[in-house]
């Protein structure tokens, strides 16, 4: 005879197996969704920052969910996992709520996005990452252009002063 915390079990461990798949199918999360393959000139910041927020809360949803399957099948791994998945979910929180505090001016920004490319890059190097690589690559030549016209508007307005 089944009972109820076995069919209960059951239930919870189907409802997390249908998320997690959801979360893998729909790539909710990941740097390869749809969102996320937006030219910056299409993202307006607010954008970029809620799907930032966005891949927290999808972060601390995979990492909650690793966690209870860990819990209902006795794996600590999975629990482990779980957890840090949260962890990294309050860390992504935590810059962005630093990050909302202080707006870079656009000179600053372009020479933070530069340094975010060759981060990437040698990361994607490391990792032998081809998609890190090229993202990274591609980062660097956006900061190079930003600084270029931040450049350009210094110069324009000087002329008018």
């Amino acid at each position: 005879m089944i009972s109820f915390r076995q069919v209960r079990n059951i239930f919870v461990i189907a409802a997390l197996t249908v998320m997690l798949i959801a979360t893998v199918v729909f790539n909710f999360g990941t740097s390869s969704a749809w969102a996320a393959t937006l030219p910056e000139s299409q993202a307006s910041p607010p954008q970029i920052a809620a799907m930032n927020r966005a891949e927290a809360i999808t972060k601390n949803l995979e990492g909650k969910a690793q966690e209870a399957i860990g819990n209902v099948t006795g794996d600590p791994k999975d629990q482990m996992m779980g957890k840090a998945k949260q962890a990294e979910s309050q860390m992504r929180n935590a810059a962005e709520d630093v990050r909302d505090q202080f707006e870079l001016p656009s000179r600053t920004k372009a020479a933070a996005k530069q340094v975010e490319g060759q981060v990437q890059e040698a990361v994607g190097n490391a990792t032998g990452n081809a998609k890190d690589q090229m993202m990274g690559k591609v980062k660097q030549a956006q900061g190079r252009d930003r600084s270029v016209i931040e450049t350009i508007k210094d110069r324009i307005q000087s002329l008018f002063n």
